[in-house]
């Protein structure tokens, strides 16, 4: 455990602890004399945590939701914990390796969450085994409810203790994010639910048709994110080259921007946003270097110039995530109202823009980059910062801003550049964030 804080470390602990004495107290009231049922559910479990594809955003996918939800409608909540739980925990081994605080934190979230929402579903009337969709339907909701809320929670507050996020809105992020793709499974557990019941339990086996069939849509999901990250990481060199004298300064934008979103506790899925809008924020620019080596800037030149959101934007637009472009072309507008292209003030300029804008003034300020003459020291970045309050920058993000420093996630090297001072912890659309 020495690469994870001491508060994860502890919380790690107890939830496998937890598992652990819940499964001993409760061992008498486990079906052994069903073992072969038992044997093979496990057996299934192991094989669809076996099956990972890796997520750009950070870890990876296992299209395990279905199972999971299956547990819950045939098994007591004792019984689901000890099979799901050591059938996740043995499937994270074949396919990650043997890392025992990982594999059990892995098998205690899911093998905890999924009881919880087991007592759920026989406090609201459903009957494990005995499938009766007509009279508990509620039970049937509810309970994968449970299970998802539960388990969002274990992972957020390891999250957001190893991150230093805040623990709520990366919950709460987690269970928007994940919560309707995952219950659009339910129909499909309930159906084979009523097959193991009704008919065979060895039904059970058609779901390692369904597993490929899953596997091979998350396959081409991933594919395509993966896609539209080499667009972009393409699109980043070709800014890079265009403007060699500013080499780095759109990772560095984005790098500054996840940082300050995360300390404001944005999900991942509006991190994940605001990374793209940085790193594509001068897209804009390509074919204008000739302007910025002119000595005096006519008015047509300078328009030229701030066009550059908007031709960025139109750019953006082609990504599946419309809010990008919003956020490109909306990144120079200043709090005060007195920015561009039309002067947007306050609340009515997007959150993600006035994180944007933030970070690339410092990243500008830091490196001496346009429109300054020469690379401003830390101390000066930050007064500066701290002095545009309320005027060019959002009070919020520059106060996040100013606690990423005193924390130490992010620091203003002696040279002018922003740096990222904390280990990376996850990818975001197959690039690295901090």
């Amino acid at each position: 455990m020495q690469t994870i804080t001491r508060q994860v470390q502890w919380f790690v602990l107890l939830v496998v602890t937890s598992a652990t004495l819940v499964v001993l107290v409760s061992a008498h009231r486990i079906p052994w004399s069903d073992w072969q049922r038992l044997l093979l559910f496990y057996f299934m479990f192991v094989v669809a945590s076996w099956v990972r594809i890796p997520d750009p955003r950070g870890g990876q996918i296992t299209p395990s939701t279905v199972l999971t939800y299956l547990a819950i409608y045939l098994f007591d909540p004792q019984t689901a914990l000890l099979v799901v739980g050591l059938g996740r925990t043995i499937g994270y081994v074949f396919s990650r390796g043997w890392t025992p605080w990982r594999a059990l934190m892995n098998g205690s979230f899911m093998g905890l969450s999924v009881a919880l929402g087991g007592v759920a579903f026989r406090v609201l009337g459903g009957l494990p085994g005995q499938i009766e969709l007509s009279s508990a339907l509620a039970a049937f909701v509810v309970g994968p409810l449970v299970h998802q809320i539960a388990n969002n929670f274990f992972v957020a507050f390891g999250l957001s203790r190893w991150r230093e996020t805040p623990f709520v809105s990366t919950w709460l992020s987690g269970v928007r994010d994940l919560l309707g793709p995952n219950l659009l499974s339910i129909p499909t557990a309930a159906f084979l639910a009523v097959l193991y019941t009704k008919v065979h339990y060895l039904w059970i086996l058609a779901y390692l048709v369904l597993l490929w069939f899953q596997w091979e849509a998350l396959r081409l999901y991933i594919k395509r994110r993966q896609l539209y990250a080499q667009i972009v990481d393409g699109l980043v060199v070709a800014t890079d080259v265009n403007f060699p004298l500013s080499r780095g300064h759109a990772r560095r934008v984005a790098d500054l921007a996840v940082a300050i979103s995360r300390e404001m506790g944005l999900s991942e899925t509006r991190v994940e946003s605001i990374q793209f809008a940085a790193l594509l924020h001068d897209v804009g620019m390509i074919g204008k270097d000739d302007l910025l080596d002119r000595p005096i800037l006519t008015a047509e030149d300078l328009e030229g110039l701030l066009d550059h959101v908007r031709v960025g934007a139109e750019v953006a637009r082609e990504l599946p995530r419309k809010e990008i472009a919003t956020l490109i072309l909306r990144h120079h507008e200043k709090y005060d109202g007195t920015g561009y292209p039309t002067g947007l003030k306050g609340e009515a300029i997007p959150h993600g823009a006035r994180v944007l804008a933030l970070a690339e003034a410092v990243d500008s300020m830091s490196s001496g980059a346009f429109p300054y003459n020469a690379p401003l020291s830390p101390e000066s970045v930050r007064a500066h910062v701290a002095a545009e309050r309320g005027r060019a920058f959002d009070p919020g993000v520059v106060d996040a801003f100013l606690r990423t420093l005193d924390k130490g996630s992010i620091a203003l090297s002696p040279s002018g550049s922003p740096e990222s001072t904390r280990v990376p912890t996850a990818k975001l659309g197959g690039l690295p964030v901090t």
